[in-house]
């Protein structure tokens, strides 16, 4: 149950992302054979790979900021005395945890809505529910990785 754990702490954005990534890939080529070679398009590639762009791109924030790849501002904190300069980062972090807290926490009735009108996409005919649930998915993520991320900038050292 460790190695399980462990491994989705280390690997699950990272192999979501990299299968949206082939989909896309896959399907826009596809799509452009299709359309270029047979004179004929995929009425659904276009909204598949859209909704996967929509997963790849909530699924992804969490994941950069686990990989400290996440755009930031630090050009005023890096000039501040040490210890200043930690409680301002910590103070960051507890910001972005807290918006995603909001985000996961509204988002989670804007789901139930959809999911009781039954509304499916036009072209696949996927249900729409599972489209935005990429939001609850994604900021849930997120606010694991921000804690991940605000334990660690706590315990480091002011010095």
């Amino acid at each position: 149950m460790a190695k399980v754990i462990n491994w989705l702490n280390e690997h699950l954005e990272e192999y979501v992302l990299c299968n949206l990534l082939a989909v896309i890939s896959i399907v826009m080529m596809l799509q452009v054979i299709m359309r270029y070679v047979f004179n004929a398009s995929l009425t659904w590639a276009e909204e598949l790979c859209r909704y996967a762009f929509i997963w790849s791109a909530f699924v992804s924030i969490g994941f950069t900021i686990r990989e400290k790849s996440i755009l930031t501002l630090t050009f005023f904190v890096d000039i501040l005395p040490k210890k200043i300069s930690k409680v301002v980062t910590v103070l960051a972090k507890l910001v972005t945890v807290a918006f995603f807290v909001v985000i996961f926490v509204y988002s989670i009735p804007m789901i139930e809505r959809i999911y009781s009108t039954n509304q499916t996409s036009p072209a696949i005919g996927v249900p729409m529910y599972i489209v935005y649930l990429s939001i609850a998915v994604g900021s849930f993520l997120t606010i694991i990785r921000s804690i991940q991320d605000l334990v660690v900038a706590m315990k480091s050292p002011c010095s």
